[in-house]
C-alpha cells in the first residue's frame, strides 16, 4: 500500500494553502488528489459565476440550486473578509501538480448527487431550518469577526459536525458520511498504483477518511 498523507482545509484560509504548499514540498507525492469533482472544478476555474434566472427554471429544483447558490455566497462574503478566494487550496494543489507534471484525481462524488441525497434526507422542516440557518450566518459575516483558522481545528469541527447530525442526522449521512466512505474508497484506488498520494480535503472529513483508511473492512460498497 502507497503512503497517504491527509491535508485537512478550511476552504477560505490563507494557512490551509500555505499548508498544501508545504506538503507538496516535504511529502513528493507522485499524484495529487483533490476534495472536487468535475463540475465543481469546471466553478472553480470559472471562480464567482452565480446562476442565472434561467438556470434556476432549467434545474427545475430550486431547493438544491437555492442551498448551492447560499453556501457559495456565504462562502465569497469570508472570503472576501480574510482576502482569500474560496476553494484557493484546491487551486494551488492543482497547480502545484501542475508545475510538477504530477497527475491529479478528482475524488469526491458528483455534487447534484450528494446535493439530491442530502435534500432527499431532509425532512420540510429541516429544509426550512437549514435554509434560515444559512440566512443568519450570511447575515453574521457582515457583523462578526470570523477566525477562519479555527476552522481547522479538530476538536472545532468535531464539534461542529456532532451538531450537525444533531441537526438532521440522515442529511449528515449523505452530505458528511457517504463522502467519507467515497473519498476513502478513491485515495484508496489511487493507492493501489501510486506509492505517494497527498489528498487534500475538507478538514470535516479527516477523521471519517482517516477511520476507514485504518479499517478497509467497514468501508460500504462504493
Amino acid at each position: 500500500m502507497a503512503e497517504i498523507r491527509l491535508v485537512g482545509t478550511a476552504h477560505v484560509s490563507q494557512k490551509s494553502i500555505d499548508e498544501v504548499r508545504e506538503a507538496m514540498e516535504t511529502f513528493q507525492p507522485d499524484i495529487v488528489a483533490v476534495e472536487l469533482d468535475p463540475a465543481r472544478c469546471a466553478a472553480l476555474k470559472k471562480q464567482g459565476e452565480e446562476p442565472s434566472i434561467a438556470d434556476v427554471f432549467r434545474s427545475g429544483n430550486f431547493t438544491q440550486l437555492l442551498v448551492q447558490w447560499l453556501l457559495a455566497h456565504l462562502q465569497r462574503r469570508i472570503g472576501s473578509e480574510v482576502g482569500v478566494e474560496p476553494g484557493a487550496e484546491m487551486k494551488v494543489a492543482i497547480e502545484e501538480a501542475e508545475q510538477r507534471s504530477l497527475p491529479i484525481a478528482l475524488i469526491d462524488r458528483d455534487i447534484r448527487i450528494t446535493l439530491t441525497r442530502f435534500l432527499n434526507a431532509m425532512t420540510f422542516i429541516e429544509k426550512l431550518r437549514l435554509l434560515y440557518a444559512l440566512a443568519v450566518s450570511m447575515l453574521a459575516t457582515e457583523t462578526e469577526e470570523i477566525d477562519v483558522e479555527e476552522l481547522t481545528r479538530q476538536d472545532v469541527m468535531t464539534a461542529a459536525l456532532d451538531e450537525f447530525r444533531r441537526f438532521s442526522p440522515r442529511g449528515a449521512r449523505a452530505l458528511i458520511d457517504e463522502r467519507d466512505a467515497y473519498l476513502a474508497h478513491k485515495i484508496r484506488m489511487l493507492a493501489r498504483s501510486h506509492e505517494k498520494v497527498l489528498a487534500v480535503v475538507g478538514a470535516g472529513h479527516v477523521r471519517g477518511i482517516q477511520r476507514f483508511l485504518e479499517d478497509p473492512q467497514s468501508l460500504p460498497p462504493l
